[in-house]
């Protein structure tokens, strides 16, 4: 047996839960599905220094929760642990899947967000929970006093090797150039940082250990020699992409995966929506994400006003 709503919101971080506020101020009923813990990518961060309105920053965490609140207090239902399988659309009328249960909507926001590119290589996957690690604030607690790796230059890589200094006896960070791509501000908080130690212009080869990771080995890139380093943790963060194959043929993709849309973030089937990191963009950030569920769910607003 299926249930109605005229909107699915399809994932609960900053995007989905921006694009449930406007919606249920519009008077649309939308429901918001997410397959983890309402909240998204942010809740694996510490802190946000960059998003307006707070000058001194505040904890990813709880502006994650004050978006969660004020979702609730306008009546949007959200439901946790829901993965969905399936979108189809036939009519001008959507059925989503997910697991048993059936959904169905006039129309379809999807701010799911990215999933973590793995690096590839030997290892890495043999000792996933036992040593390596895509999120630091789920994972840090476990290697306090230990020594770990951080694979990337990013913003993500470096604030989440900031948050594990605070724990961990010593963070090497391994890049494959000789610069970083994080924000600059993040950059010199790190640098002055005694416990993180740079590695520049190498690349992980292989997780070694038996039981728990116990080293890395890595390789220079300019000179190819390779050198291994004791860790008990390997913490990867090398990229992210979406994970959108529930949609089908519904959306068009560029080559790295990522959904093609028009300014309203229309996709190319009618009534479809795309919000947030989801969505070809060149800034993925706390900020853009909520601009993007904003202007989705004012899109579809319009779109189901025509359709009623």
């Amino acid at each position: 047996m299926s249930e109605f709503h005229e909107a699915i919101i399809i994932g609960g971080g900053p995007a989905g839960l921006t694009a449930g506020i406007y919606l249920m101020r519009a008077g649309i009923d939308a429901v918001l599905v997410e397959k983890m813990v309402v909240g998204g990518t942010p809740m694996n961060y510490e802190h946000v220094e960059n998003y307006p309105g707070f000058p001194e920053g505040i904890s990813s965490k709880e502006l994650m929760h004050r978006m969660v609140e004020q979702a609730r207090r306008f009546g949007l239902v959200m439901k946790e642990f829901v993965e969905v399988d399936n979108v189809a659309c036939e009519n001008g009328r959507f059925t989503v899947r997910a697991g048993n249960e059936i959904f169905e909507s006039l129309g379809v926001i999807v701010s799911i967000g990215t999933v973590s590119v793995k690096m590839g290589v030997p290892g890495e996957a043999e000792f996933v929970g036992r040593g390596v690690s895509y999120c630091a604030i789920c994972d840090g607690a476990f290697f306090k006093n230990l020594d770990v790796a951080i694979i990337g230059g990013g913003d993500a890589a470096i604030q989440e090797g900031l948050s594990l200094a605070n724990i961990v006896r010593k963070v090497y960070v391994i890049h494959r150039r000789d610069t970083l791509r994080a924000q600059k501000i993040i950059q010199d908080r790190a640098f002055k940082n005694e416990r993180i130690e740079f590695l520049w212009n190498k690349v992980p080869v292989a997780v070694e250990g038996k039981e728990q990771v116990e080293s890395l080995l890595i390789e220079d890139t300019k000179t190819r020699e390779r050198s291994s380093i004791k860790v008990d943790g390997v913490f990867v963060y090398v990229g992210a992409r979406p994970n959108t194959d529930f949609l089908g043929d519904l959306v068009v993709r560029d080559e790295a995966g990522f959904v093609v849309t028009n300014e309203d973030l229309a996709t190319k089937t009618a009534g479809l929506y795309i919000a947030g990191d989801t969505r070809r963009k060149s800034l993925r950030q706390i900020t853009t994400a909520v601009g993007d569920g904003a202007l989705a769910a004012v899109s579809l607003e319009h779109y189901i006003l025509e359709k009623r």
